[in-house]
């Protein structure tokens, strides 16, 4: 077993803390470092309330981009339309997975066994996995870097069972944390954001065709809470590729820069995609240009590549706003 030794040194500072993580030379393991946005310059400059964007003509069933700072809206469409979010649910299982690493109910580098659910759902050919086997034990930070770099819906059950026990338990802790975070229009069934039907025997809550519901007003909102809290997920959310055991995944985030894909754009480091026949395609971004970060939330495009252009839209005609 691999032997990690990490020296760390934790700054309070404001709501929810500032975490500094120092490796030891000879460790091999990743360590993130978070430092609040105002540390990081990214809300020295906010967008002023009364920017707002004309039509644009997304070709979405439902739109927003708001300043990561303040949540002025710059535009909308359909905003608080509750749709099934697909993989973007897994902002919601990152954000309780960090929560209780904070909280120290458990450790990047504590040992999981994938129990026979997560076995199950790893090798049912079309959906996004790591093949985690039944045999081998993972790192809660291996499992964290497989969902939110490559959307791995065995990555994210196995920590759901990590932190709650079951996935039910879990899923009962994010409706919990939507009420408290006021997101009226999210309802969750479970925590990969496959539909129930995909998890066959395994589903545990609602009925057996039901899915996640989330408006695009919430996702951009739950987004704001994370980066705020938790600014440590765009160095992992921005990794184009994510190496687990012999494979080597592409991020699903064709916008990344040096990601190697023509949808590049300047800024963007993160946050997650989507896709379900019932959610149709799409995507959670945010962006940073100058001192200014926006978070956009596009909601059932047509095509894989049409949650991206469709998102350049909006940063290309917000930023054309905020730089002039």
């Amino acid at each position: 077993m691999k032997r990690f030794i990490v020296l760390i040194s934790l700054v309070i500072v404001m709501s929810g803390g500032v975490y500094f993580f120092k490796q030891d030379a000879f460790a091999t393991e990743k360590v993130y470092t978070s430092l609040s946005f105002m540390e990081r310059g990214g809300l020295e400059k906010t967008v002023p309330k009364g920017i707002t964007l004309p039509e644009l003509g997304i070709q979405a069933k439902s739109v927003i981009l708001l300043d990561a700072g303040t949540g002025h809206v710059l535009y909308e469409k359909n905003k608080e339309l509750a749709l099934p979010p697909a993989s973007m649910s897994k902002i919601m299982t990152e954000l309780l997975v960090l929560e209780a690493i904070e909280n120290q109910g458990i450790s990047w580098d504590q040992a999981v066994t994938p129990s026979k659910y997560v076995f199950t759902i790893a090798s049912i050919p079309g959906l996004a996995s790591v093949s985690l086997q039944q045999d081998q034990t993972y790192t809660v930070r291996e499992l964290f870097e497989a969902m939110a770099i490559h959307s791995a819906n065995d990555a994210a059950i196995a920590l759901a069972e990590t932190v709650a026990g079951s996935e039910k338990e879990f899923v009962e802790q994010m409706n919990n944390r939507a009420e408290q975070l006021g997101l009226d229009q999210t309802h969750f069934v479970n925590s990969s954001g496959l539909n129930n039907q995909d998890l066959g025997a395994y589903f545990s809550t609602g009925g057996p065709n039901d899915a996640n519901l989330m408006s695009a007003q919430d996702l951009a909102r739950l987004a704001q809470r994370l980066l705020i809290k938790y600014p440590e997920i765009l160095q992992i959310s921005a990794e184009p590729t994510l190496v687990f055991g012999s494979q080597t995944y592409k991020n699903t985030n064709l916008m990344l820069p040096g990601i190697g894909s023509s949808l590049e754009s300047s800024g963007v480091d993160g946050l997650k995609t989507g896709f379900t026949d019932e959610a149709g395609y799409c995507f959670i971004g945010t962006v940073e240009r100058g001192d200014t970060r926006l978070i956009s939330v596009v909601m059932g495009t047509d095509s894989m590549i049409a949650r991206f252009t469709e998102t350049e839209k909006l940063y290309d005609a917000a930023f054309s706003l905020i730089d002039t």
